[in-house]
């Protein structure tokens, strides 16, 4: 069994890429997203190209928040390894 060092370094490791796991708050979320958007479209059918860019630029909004939060996890779980063989 390789290491995760090993899998990092062969690229076989991709948190970032694997979905969210499909909780029931997950998906009871996402069915309230998309409702709306419907209703949206439904009153507004001409705003489709708008509401199409405002959910990409949530998209990379949410893209940077998750690539920062994964960088902060990371080093928080260094620290704590740090911190360990400190001891």
């Amino acid at each position: 069994m390789k290491s995760i060092i090993e899998k990092i370094y062969y690229g076989e490791l991709h948190p970032c890429s694997e979905p969210a796991p499909p909780t029931e708050t997950y998906i009871k979320n996402r069915k309230a997203i998309c409702a709306i958007e419907e209703e949206i479209l439904q009153k507004f059918p001409d705003c489709r190209e708008y509401l199409d860019r405002y959910k990409d630029a949530l998209g990379a909004e949410s893209q940077y928040e998750s690539e920062a939060d994964f960088a902060r996890g990371f080093r928080i779980g260094v620290q704590i390894m740090i911190e360990l063989f400190k001891e």
